[in-house]
């Protein structure tokens, strides 16, 4: 690569608006994320605690997203692979750990929830259900909320494309496309929908979907 190009490639994250510190920030939070999700596989393995769902290959996205959005006043639904969103927008590292440990000062529920099933109040993290894909029925219903109280945030909620095939989530974007609603609505495609892999869900592209909601989609 020559110097120009070295130099471009340098200053790429200052034209999208991103200050070194930030972009700093952004890497820090995904080694977090992939370091914790790496022990935490190791102390399941381990017999140390009961469950673990893997995130790995997905800190870029969660991260990312998490810098995009207005950390102190949108609403977030998660859901649980995302440490490096939770971690970005305000979890500690320990929160999660009593999380995984099933502790009573765990944030999230006590102890009671599975890990994975964030929830914080002072963060805006909405508390997640076990079924699959009803975040997104919520979130667009914390959209709602946001337009009827003429309040500005939005909510954000992400799933994984398996998720996609899923009612809760055609029911969530119809709705939030006919009352044209704030919320964002991320597939994470790790391309493999806990046992099924992409070939076998899906025959197009999941953000073609959002076309028929009438609302734009990003890939």
């Amino acid at each position: 690569m020559s110097s120009q190009g070295t130099a471009d490639a340098v200053h790429r994250h200052q034209q999208l608006g991103l200050s070194d510190g930030e972009v700093l920030d952004m890497y820090k939070y995904m080694l977090l994320a992939r370091k914790f999700d790496e022990r935490c596989l190791l102390l399941q393995r381990a017999g140390k605690i009961n469950f673990h769902v893997s995130g790995v290959g997905q800190e870029a996205a969660q991260v990312g997203a998490a810098f995009g959005l207005d950390r102190d006043h949108d609403y977030y639904l998660p859901y649980y692979r995302d440490y490096g969103f939770v971690l970005a927008v305000g979890m500690t590292p320990r929160e999660l750990m009593l999380s995984a440990f099933a502790k009573a000062e765990d944030p999230n529920s006590g102890g009671r929830q599975m890990p994975g099933h964030f929830g914080h109040k002072k963060l805006r993290i909405v508390t997640g259900s076990s079924p699959v894909t009803t975040q997104v029925p919520h979130a667009v219903g914390f959209a709602l909320a946001a337009k009827m109280k003429k309040q500005e945030f939005v909510s954000f909620v992400t799933f994984g494309e398996g998720s996609s095939n899923q009612g809760d989530f055609h029911e969530g974007a119809n709705f939030a496309g006919v009352h044209k609603l704030p919320v964002i609505i991320m597939c994470e495609n790790n391309q493999y929908a806990i046992s099924v892999p992409i070939h076998k869900q899906l025959s197009g592209k999941i953000s073609d979907r959002a076309q028929g909601y009438g609302f734009p989609d990003y890939v």
